[in-house]
């Protein structure tokens, strides 16, 4: 709270001892005479020392820290002239009427020249001409009006007896009317400040009084020393609180800097109009006291040329928006067939672009999900993600975006199956990524494309690599391999060959052959169960992996013994075939000693078979 800072409230509590006093009429004419004359040099050397903590501020823009810099100095040579006025007071200890003495006139000034000069030299944003054209514009309305005040000023009555020093302050205040105009112009329309707008208003008020004051003061219309007294120490106690409104304003953070790439200054003001309506104010206020006489007659001049500056300013800001509505035409245009064009491509795009809220809801579906999965966006949009995919994937895909949800702009590649408008399942590819925070989005991005024939490549090339061609049983690699992945594991191996296969393939054909190997696998795929891999390992010799341990290989064996010798109708033959089997466990680390054992009591068992035959 700006009432209970450490510098602005103590400058309160003495502006009100101070207004207190004289509204009150306490003390004699000299008392208030020397109380003015003591406490405005002291506000002049409180402005110097806020000043200088402005501008000592290492944030501070260099242009910036000039102005306090300029203001700091205005505060010396204020004091200077504060203390050269008490000093004639003091001197003149039977004066009984308030007067400026001349070196304090001066010395104010120098003051105010000092501080306009360096703020009408203030960096300003680049400006184009039609820009410079409506500053100028703006500007001669502005100065306009004050030209207009300052000749109602100078030509009312009373300004007949107030005599060269009269003259002197009158011309002053005038002077600080003109240059206020002036920055209000520059700075107020420039687009760059060294000062913020609750630092700006105390010297605004401040200057108008002191202005108002100096035009005012040199004729009869104020008499005594109350009113004088607080129109000089009023714009010094209201300075002092502009450096320090400054000071709060940088160590919050909200000035200091000029920033490169700032928007330029505005198009529209209403400062020029508010000078139409300052000349039309002095007009009536000359004429109702004065009459109809040389004040007037320049203010009525005043006014006119005021609103001939206003109107040609119209007329150039009409000729700008036709302009700019030309412009805005033809981007609007540009605009219209930029999203036609992204239309089209988002409605051919070969990938699904959806939008997600943080909550799992279908904003936005490009209608490119109509050609790849069928149905139309009503029956997408506001739906749940996860009602939109398999069940058997909604966990999984839900688990894997809680980060991407959770995380703005975090991305995660995800594959899930949608349902497709026929009732298959439709493998996509998407990559996610939360663009939350991006103007225009506000939600998870998704963008899909349909991989289903692409997995299923990828799933007949995997089966190829691992599966026999001809009876689509594992092959010896996956065998191996299967075997390798049970470690340390105890596992138990069937090893089937084929009684008399040559003879069929001799006698029959290969194609007969074929379908002998075939009618095996499919027996003894048959005869095992789930946690079984039956093998081809090439020609007509087969295996089995028992996931069940040795007792359950021996009763594979025994059932694909029983099978096998049940004659079948292969190839237009009634055929039986004969195998030998080998069963062998132990542990898995071990497969070449396993699958050796197993093929000796293969051997053995069709030396059996042999003997029997014999």
């Amino acid at each position: 709270m700006l009432w209970r800072d450490r510098v602005l409230a103590p400058l309160l509590v003495v502006s009100l001892a101070v207004a207190g006093f004289f509204a009150l009429d306490l003390g004699s004419p000299r008392e208030k005479m020397l109380l003015c004359w003591v406490v405005a040099p002291l506000t002049d050397l409180a402005l110097f020392v806020l000043s200088r903590q402005v501008w000592r501020r290492a944030e501070l823009a260099r242009p910036n820290r000039r102005f306090w810099r300029a203001m700091g100095a205005a505060g010396l040579i204020f004091a200077a002239g504060d203390i050269t006025q008490l000093v004639y007071v003091l001197i003149h200890p039977d004066r009984d009427e308030f007067a400026f003495f001349p070196v304090q006139s001066v010395l104010g000034v120098l003051g105010v020249v000092l501080v306009c000069g360096v703020a009408l030299f203030h960096p300003s944003q680049k400006w184009s001409r039609g820009t410079r054209i409506r500053v100028v514009l703006d500007a001669a309305i502005v100065n306009t009006a004050v030209g207009v005040l300052i000749w109602v000023l100078l030509t009312r009555s009373g300004m007949a007896n107030a005599g060269p020093a009269g003259y002197l302050s009158a011309f002053f205040g005038c002077g600080v009317v003109l240059c206020g105009g002036f920055l209000a112009v520059k700075i107020g329309m420039s687009g760059s400040s060294p000062i913020v707008m609750r630092a700006a208003v105390p010297i605004v008020i401040s200057t108008a009084v002191q202005a108002i004051g100096n035009a005012l003061l040199p004729t009869d219309n104020i008499d005594g020393f109350i009113y004088p007294s607080l129109l000089v120490l009023g714009p010094c106690l209201l300075m002092v609180a502009s450096p320090r409104l400054q000071l709060l304003e940088i160590r919050a953070g909200r000035a200091g800097r000029i920033k490169p790439d700032a928007a330029p200054g505005r198009r529209y003001s209403s400062l020029p109009y508010l000078g139409t309506v300052l000349c039309a104010i002095a007009l009536v206020v000359t004429l109702l006291t004065q009459g109809l006489g040389l004040s007037a007659w320049g203010a009525l001049a005043g006014l006119l040329l005021n609103v001939a500056l206003v109107v040609v300013r119209q007329m150039l800001a009409l000729a700008e928006n036709n302009g700019l509505l030309d412009r805005l035409d033809e981007s609007l245009a540009e605009i219209r067939r930029r999203e036609r064009r992204q239309e089209a491509l988002l409605r051919h795009a070969s990938e699904i672009t959806t939008i997600v809220r943080t909550d799992g809801v279908v904003t936005y579906l490009n209608p490119a999900v109509e050609r790849i999965i069928g149905g139309s966006l009503h029956d997408y949009v506001g739906r749940h993600l996860l009602n939109l995919m398999h069940p058997g994937d909604a966990p999984r895909i839900d688990a894997e975006l809680a980060g991407v949800f959770a995380t703005p702009g975090a991305k995660r590649h995800i594959e899930m199956r949608v349902q497709h408008d026929d009732d298959s399942w439709r493998w996509l590819s998407a990559v996610a990524v939360n663009l939350v925070e991006e103007p225009g989005i506000g939600g998870i991005v998704i963008n899909a494309r349909d991989v289903t024939e692409e997995r299923e490549l990828r799933e007949r090339l995997r089966f190829q690599a691992g599966h026999d061609a001809l009876t689509g049983l594992a092959n010896r690699r996956l065998f191996t391999d299967r075997i390798s992945g049970a470690g340390t594991a105890e596992v138990a191996v069937l090893l089937v060959d084929l009684n008399g296969f040559k003879q069929i393939n001799d006698t029959y054909g290969h194609a007969t052959g074929d379908a002998v190997l075939r009618h095996v696998a499919g027996q003894l795929l048959a005869c095992t169960g789930a946690d079984d891999l039956a093998a081809r390992l090439g020609g007509d010799e087969f295996a089995v992996l028992a996931g069940a341990g040795a007792e359950e290989a021996e009763r594979i064996a025994d059932r694909l013994r029983g099978a096998l010798a049940v004659p079948a109708e292969i190839g237009g033959q009634k055929l039986t075939v004969g195998a030998s089997i080998g069963v062998a466990a132990g542990p898995a680390d071990q497969p070449d000693n396993l699958l050796h054992v197993a093929d000796l009591r293969m051997y053995a068992d069709k030396q059996r078979s042999r003997e029997s035959v014999r």
